[in-house]
């Protein structure tokens, strides 16, 4: 049973790795999902500086 389980999770983690584009894709073309990912990621302090730097400059 346990060794089921643990082929089971490699499985997926190699699924999940070989089609991470696809699935970062598909979840970013939910505008909901869209909104938070960005809102969070800009409020980052190093990732904000860095984007709008090169605006301002």
């Amino acid at each position: 049973m346990r060794i089921s389980r643990l082929i089971l999770l490699f499985s997926l983690v190699i699924v999940i790795y070989e089609y991470r584009y696809r699935i970062t894709n598909s979840l970013l073309g939910i505008a909901v999902v869209r909104r938070f990912v960005v809102g969070n990621t800009l409020k980052i302090p190093g990732v904000s500086k860095k984007l709008f730097s090169s605006f301002l400059s």
